[in-house]
C-alpha cells in the first residue's frame, strides 16, 4: 500500500472503521485546495442574483441557530438547511460516516480545533489557504484562535469560540482550613497537604481521566508533549524535558493525597463537586456557567481564579474551541457563499451580538469585535453566585496568555485510545505515570509508522 493511501486510510478509520481511505485522497495537505478569494466571498453576500442553498451541520445548534436565522434575513439569497446533530460526539462520527460513503455531505460541518486535523489530512474539509483571504480574516479573530484553524500550511476553518483555562476554586473550603486561593503548582501542592490531612475525603483538586483535560494542564505549564512538522512528519516528546517533569510532579500529588484520580463531567463527578471533595478544579471557561446550572447550592461560596503557575514561570493558558469548516465536497460553485456564511457567523458584529443575546451574554467568542471591546473584559458579575465579581475578566486575561507553541497531532482519536488504555489505569496514588507515558508514546510511536507517518521521538 502506497504511502499516502495508508496515512489516509489511518485517519478514515480514527473515528470509524479501520482501514478505510478517503476515496483516495492525497496527503499534501492541498488535496481540496479551493482558489476562492476574499473578494469571491464578498461578492457572494452582495450580489443577490444568486441563489445558494448551504446544508449546514452543527452540535451546537441550540447556541447557535437564533443566529443562523438571522443571517438568512440579512441574506435571503443564500437558504440555510441547518441541521442538529446532536452531541458532539454522535456529530464526528455521523460526518465521518457521509464521507466515508460520499453521499449526503453537507457543505459547512461545525468542527473542533483539536478535532478537524483529522479531517483535514483525510482530505474531508477544505482549504481555502491564500493570501487575500489571510490578509481579509486573520484580523477579525484573536491570533491564537486563528493560528488554531491553520494546519500543515492549510487553513480550513474560521473560529467560533474560545476556551480559555480558569480555576474554580471553592473558598468557603479554603477558608474553612485557613488556606489561600493557589497561584501556583507549589501552592496547590502545599496546601493540598495540609487540606488532605486534616480531612482525607478532601483533595485540592482532581486528575481527570478526559483527554482534553489532561492535555490543557500540560498546555499550561508549557510542557510539549509532541510537535507537528507536516502532514506526515510528528515528533513525540512525551516522556522528556519540561513534560516528564510536570508528570513526575502530578504522580507525586497523586501519591501525597494533593490530587485524586477519577472521571470528570459525569454525574458522580458533579456530586463530588457538591459535596465538596475537590476544593479546586483547573478548566476550561465554559465550566463557569456549568457550576450554576449545576451547583445552584455553591453559590457565594466559589470564586473564578487564574490559573497556576509552573516553576515561577507566569501560567500559560489552553485554549481549544469550535470552528466552522466547509467539506471538500461542497461544489465549487458554492464555495464563495460557505466560506461567506461561515465568516458572517463568526466574525459580523450583529452575528457576535446575536450570539450574545441569545446565550445570555454568556458564549465567549474568538472574534476580534469580541475580544477587544473593553466592555466585555470589564462586564461584572450580578447575580452573585461568585464571590467575586470580575469572572470575565479574569477569562479574557487568560486568553491573553494561551500558549501558542502548541498543535494536535492528526490522530488525536487514537491518542484518547491510547491514554485511555494506559495512562488513565495509572492516575492513582500507587501509580506509575511516568512509565505508562513512556508506554504510550512507544504505542502511538508504532501505531503512527504503521500508518505512514515520519516519527522521532525524545528516545531516539
Amino acid at each position: 500500500m502506497k504511502k499516502s493511501i495508508r496515512l489516509v486510510a489511518a485517519i478514515a478509520a480514527l473515528a470509524m472503521t479501520a482501514g478505510i481511505s478517503a476515496c483516495g485522497s492525497s496527503t499534501n495537505g492541498n488535496q481540496a485546495k479551493s482558489d476562492v478569494t476574499a473578494q469571491d466571498v464578498e461578492n457572494a453576500l452582495t450580489d443577490t442574483s444568486k441563489n445558494v442553498e448551504l446544508t449546514v451541520w452543527a452540535y451546537s445548534a441550540k447556541q447557535m441557530e437564533p443566529t443562523v436565522k438571522a443571517f438568512e434575513k440579512k441574506y435571503p439569497h443564500i437558504k440555510i438547511n441547518f441541521v442538529n446533530t446532536g452531541a458532539a460526539e454522535d456529530h464526528f462520527t455521523k460526518f465521518q460516516n457521509v464521507v466515508q460513503a460520499q453521499k449526503d455531505i453537507p457543505d459547512v460541518v461545525q468542527m473542533s480545533a483539536n478535532k478537524f486535523q483529522q479531517f483535514a489530512v483525510s482530505g474531508a474539509l477544505l482549504n481555502f489557504a491564500n493570501d487575500s483571504i489571510e490578509k481579509a480574516w486573520s484580523k477579525l479573530y484573536t491570533k491564537t484562535a486563528w493560528a488554531q484553524v491553520h494546519y500543515a500550511g492549510g487553513l480550513y476553518g474560521a473560529p467560533q469560540d474560545a476556551t480559555p483555562l480558569a480555576n474554580y476554586v471553592r473558598k468557603d473550603i479554603l477558608d474553612e482550613h485557613n488556606l489561600q486561593v493557589p497561584e501556583s503548582w507549589e501552592d496547590i501542592y502545599n496546601e493540598g497537604i495540609k487540606l488532605h490531612k486534616e480531612d482525607s475525603n478532601k483533595y485540592m483538586g482532581i486528575l481527570g481521566s478526559d483527554i482534553s483535560f489532561f492535555t490543557n494542564l500540560y498546555r499550561s505549564v508549557g510542557a510539549r508533549l509532541w510537535k507537528v512538522n507536516s502532514v506526515d512528519d510528528v515528533e513525540l516528546t512525551m516522556n522528556s524535558g519540561k513534560a516528564k517533569e510536570f508528570t513526575e510532579f502530578l504522580q507525586k500529588c497523586l501519591k501525597d493525597g494533593v490530587l485524586e484520580g477519577g472521571t470528570v463531567f459525569t454525574d458522580e463527578f458533579n456530586r463530588s463537586i457538591n459535596d465538596g471533595r475537590y476544593a479546586t478544579f483547573i478548566n476550561e471557561n465554559w465550566m463557569g456557567n456549568t457550576y450554576k446550572e449545576q451547583n445552584p447550592s455553591l453559590k457565594g461560596k466559589m470564586v473564578v481564579a487564574a490559573p497556576p503557575s509552573w516553576k515561577g514561570q507566569p501560567y500559560q493558558s489552553s485554549s481549544v474551541g469550535s470552528m466552522m469548516s466547509v467539506s471538500a465536497a461542497c461544489p465549487k460553485e458554492k464555495q464563495a457563499a460557505a466560506l461567506a456564511f461561515i465568516n458572517w457567523l463568526d466574525s459580523d458584529k450583529d452575528a457576535i451580538q446575536s450570539w450574545q443575546d441569545t446565550n445570555n451574554g454568556n458564549f465567549f467568542m474568538a472574534a476580534s469585535v469580541y475580544q477587544d471591546d473593553e466592555n466585555q473584559r470589564n462586564k461584572k458579575e450580578t447575580d452573585g453566585y461568585y464571590a467575586n465579581d470580575d469572572v470575565n475578566a479574569v477569562y479574557f486575561d487568560s486568553m491573553d496568555k494561551v500558549n501558542t507553541d502548541w498543535e494536535y497531532l492528526p490522530f488525536m482519536s487514537q491518542v484518547e485510545v491510547v491514554f485511555n488504555d494506559v495512562i488513565v489505569p495509572e492516575m492513582n496514588e500507587n501509580g506509575d505515570l511516568v512509565g505508562a507515558m513512556a508506554k504510550a508514546q512507544q504505542k502511538l510511536k508504532a501505531y503512527a509508522e504503521d500508518n505512514g507517518f515520519k516519527v522521532t521521538t525524545d528516545a531516539d
